[in-house]
Parts: C-alpha cells; structure tokens; sequence
C-alpha cells in the first residue's frame, strides 16, 4: 500500500442552454469566499463554466465569449485569465459567480497561459514561441522551443509554472514536455522513449512538492514526473475512468482536477494501490 490517488467526486459538465456537446479544454480551481469555484473553458459552447458549493446547494453558472476559450490561468485566488479564439486574452473575476473584468486584443492566437508572477502571464502560440505578456496583453519578450535538430512540427497547448517560476510545456506536435526558464534557458527537453512516452501530451499542472502531473489523451492514463522531468509512474488509468483526458489543475490541498468528455473527475490524495502502469 501506497501514496496514490482515489476518486472523490465526479461533475457533470453539461449546464442549461448547452447547445453542443461539452468539449472542456482547461480547468481552474479558486476560492472565493471560503468556497471552492471550479472554473472551466468550454469550446464547444463559447464559454466559461463554473461550479461551486454554496450553502450546502451545488450551482452552476457561465459567462458567454465571444469566440472559443482555451487555457485558463489562475491570476489570484479569485481571478483567472483565459485565451479565448480568436486572438483574445479575458480576464474574470469569480463573485463566485464569473464577472468579465475586461478583454485584452492580442496579436497572436493563444493556447496555454499560465500566470508568472502577480503582473505577467506566459501564453503559448500557435507557433513555436511562447510570449510572456503583461496585464495588458503586451508582449514583453518572447521564449523559444528547444531545437532539437529533427524535423518537428511544434504545437505547445498546455503550459503551466513551476514552483520556481520556469514554464512547463506539454507540446503534442513533438509528443514532449520541456521546461524553459522565463528568458529562454532551457532547463530540461527529453522524456524517456519507448512506451513511457506521452502519445498525445495535453494538460500539465504541479503539486506544491513539486511533482509534475501530465494528460496523455492517447494513452488514456495521467503520468507523474520528477521536478526535472524524469518518468515516475502513471497514476491514473481507464481502471479509474481516464479516457482521453484533457486539461488538468491541482487545487491548495492538491486536489487533481481531470477534465474528460463530459465530465470533471476530482481524484485525492491517499493511501491507496498505485496502478505502476509501464
């Protein structure tokens, strides 16, 4: 028996007024007046979704955009950013329900964002860079994807921060995940080959340890890593309803939050039978 992660709860996603199939491509988790806002980006529905426990009643909300959200990023403990196609970055305010603070035009089309610090996002192009923006949507510098001499097609979708501050790239065009630092030192560019590499890297999030958590949507399992990137174990499997999973978050008591199609499953912490799926 060891450290592992069970099923604790599992939220359907689809709301009144879907018209479409839920496609959800990120989560995010706030607290917002000592209740937990579970925030999520629709693409299928041009929306962002939040569920949350007031009262002891479950509700649920969303905040229609104009165009398709993406990746999401926790700014605050009540605030988040998101891409939104095309071209758009949205910052929300969770009351706990979701308030449109404003929105910044950008000049490229973002995928993945992560917040850096209180003041500056990282956001993922559709190319092979990853812009660092400040809070107005301007591009302060740009960070490069390691070049590894082959000839690879680069698509970066997820990213995340580290505990250090370096940005983790899940990248499905390489089927990798790399770490670069803030200015475009690359910390760490390689995954084991073989069957422990990611078929098809989506969501990547980090516990406070430091333990990074990565969605392979092809292998239908959710990975750990070390803090330098080295393969662990896959923790979670389609024995635990993993079927191509998508974004993924860790909340304040490190909490894993699966997205999965139609659904968020919420796995916790314990001492329960690790799959050791190799």
């Amino acid at each position: 028996m060891s450290v592992g992660y069970e099923c604790e709860e599992s939220i359907n996603i689809r709301i009144d007024g879907d018209t479409e199939t839920p496609e959800v491509v990120d989560v995010a988790v706030l607290s917002v007046k000592g209740s937990l806002v579970i925030v999520l980006s629709d693409h299928n529905n041009n929306c962002l979704k939040c569920f949350y426990t007031k009262d002891g009643r479950k509700h649920n909300t969303k905040l229609m955009m104009e165009g398709k959200p993406l990746g999401l990023a926790k700014l605050s403990s009540n605030r988040i950013a998101a891409a939104v196609w095309p071209n758009r970055i949205v910052l929300v305010e969770a009351t706990p329900d979701l308030e449109l603070l404003t929105t910044l035009e950008t000049g490229k089309q973002y995928r993945g964002l992560t917040a850096l610090t209180h003041v500056t996002i990282a956001a993922a192009s559709a190319t092979t860079s990853i812009d660092i923006l400040d809070m107005d949507g301007d591009v302060l510098r740009s960070v490069f994807v390691p070049d590894t001499g082959q000839d690879i097609i680069h698509i970066p979708y997820h990213i995340c921060a580290s505990r250090t501050g370096n940005i983790l790239v899940s990248d499905y065009g390489s089927r990798s995940v790399y770490c670069l630092s803030p200015v475009g030192e690359v910390v760490f560019a390689d995954m084991p080959r073989g069957e422990r590499n990611p078929q098809d890297p989506r969501g990547i999030t980090v516990t406070k340890s430091g333990d990074i958590f990565l969605a392979d949507c092809g292998a239908n399992v959710i990975m750990q890593l070390s803090e330098d990137g080295q393969f662990v174990r896959h923790v979670l499997s389609v024995k635990n309803g993993i079927v191509k999973p998508s974004g993924l978050c860790v909340d304040d008591q490190d909490q894993l939050y699966v997205c999965l199609k139609g659904e968020v499953k919420v796995f916790r912490c314990g001492p329960v039978n690790c799959l050791n799926v190799t």
